[in-house]
């Protein structure tokens, strides 16, 4: 798994991810919390943000996520949802994506931008994995 050699490199994929994902703008990532026991490979809980700006530098805090990274049953997972929107969809992104409403946890249907934020998990899956 990616975290056993380059767990200080997942912020930087992240961000060059995000800005493939969402040109022309540009992404960091900051790590909220890390909990990874590389003895075991089912022990993992990972949350970042991703905080978006445009070429000048400014904010642009409607493109901002937050994606939690964990294991559940030998699955990878990707939990990703806005940050500043937090009455908008989340995305789970196991085997296949599922988008929950964040109100009842309930599937739901994706929104308009699910496309950019479904081709970010699954980047960021192909890194890891």
């Amino acid at each position: 798994m990616f975290f056993k050699n380059s767990s200080d490199n997942l912020e930087i994929i992240v961000a060059k991810s995000a800005n493939i994902i969402n040109k022309p703008y540009v992404h960091s990532v900051v790590k909220i919390s890390d909990e990874c026991d590389t003895s075991k490979d089912d022990d993992l809980d990972i949350t970042l943000n991703i905080l978006c700006r445009d070429s000048e530098g400014n904010r642009i805090e409607r493109d901002d996520l937050e994606i939690e990274i964990f294991n559940s049953k030998n699955e990878l997972v990707l939990l990703i949802s806005k940050l500043n929107y937090p009455n908008e969809p989340i995305l789970w992104s196991g085997n296949k994506n599922l988008w929950m409403d964040s109100k009842s946890g309930k599937k739901c249907e994706p929104p308009n931008y699910n496309f950019r934020i479904e081709n970010l998990a699954t980047r960021i899956k192909k890194f890891i994995n």
